[in-house]
């Protein structure tokens, strides 16, 4: 009787072809949901808890030197959520294989963290610095390579997937024109901020002017230009989830 009610239970949620593909659809629209709240989050929330636990006002040189504080929890739980989402996002083909790239990139970012803050003993003075991990070029060089590609695989999602899809505006022209418009505005915002951080790292400091690479480093650009291009990759996927609904 037992396996005869569970039978019955299993027939009575399976779905037809019509049924399926909206399920699929609203799967879809949360998991993009997901990944654009937790990226607007990431740069948010890392230093508030700073200044809530410690009082610590200053952000520091770039999001990936959060990992290195009492943030770095939230820090290695929203990195790794955001790439196991990238990597079971399925779309095209296309999509796919470009996303999966982003969550392996957003992985290795998470394990083979960026140049410590601080070098050598630990200074108890920097009470929210709770660890420290020797100098290694070669781990600092991929942590890099893969944040770059990690960024870059964002805008160009944003710049050339999102903008090849109208879901949910078929027949309204105008809104679909709109909708790329900010996929592209977005995109383009990225890459702007991407490049900016990469003339102010010490990779170009023969390139530019010293004055520009000092204000640089002095005003930590690199965190705000990382959290620029981290918030609208977050609108970018609240919209393609639907968040926000213009009329058609």
């Amino acid at each position: 009787m037992i396996t005869t009610a569970i039978k019955e239970k299993c027939h009575s949620l399976k779905f037809n072809e019509k049924e399926q593909k909206e399920l699929l659809i609203k799967n879809s629209y949360t998991l993009r949901k997901l990944i654009g709240v937790l990226g607007i989050l990431l740069p948010i929330l890392l230093p508030l808890l700073l200044l809530f636990t410690d009082g610590f006002k200053e952000v520091l040189p770039s999001i990936s030197h959060y990992y290195y504080t009492k943030s770095g929890p939230l820090f290695i739980a929203i990195m790794s959520l955001l790439a196991i989402f990238f990597i079971i996002y399925k779309e095209k083909c296309t999509d796919f294989i470009i996303s999966s790239i982003t969550g392996m990139a957003a992985l290795i970012v998470v394990l083979l963290p960026t140049d410590s803050l601080l070098q050598g003993c630990l200074n108890i003075s920097e009470n929210h610095i709770v660890t420290i991990l020797e100098k290694n070029p070669t781990r600092e060089a991929f942590h890099y390579i893969s944040a770059a590609i990690f960024l870059l695989s964002l805008a160009y999602m944003s710049l050339f997937r999102f903008t090849k899809t109208s879901e949910g505006y078929e027949k309204a022209e105008k809104q679909i024109k709109f909708r790329h418009k900010l996929y592209r505005t977005l995109g383009v915002i990225m890459l702007l901020s991407i490049l900016i951080i990469f003339l102010g790292s010490d990779y170009f400091n023969k390139i530019v002017p010293n004055s520009f690479h000092d204000f640089h480093k002095t005003h930590h650009l690199t965190f705000w230009l990382e959290t620029i291009a981290v918030e609208c990759f977050g609108v970018s996927w609240l919209i393609k989830g639907g968040e926000f609904k213009f009329k058609k």
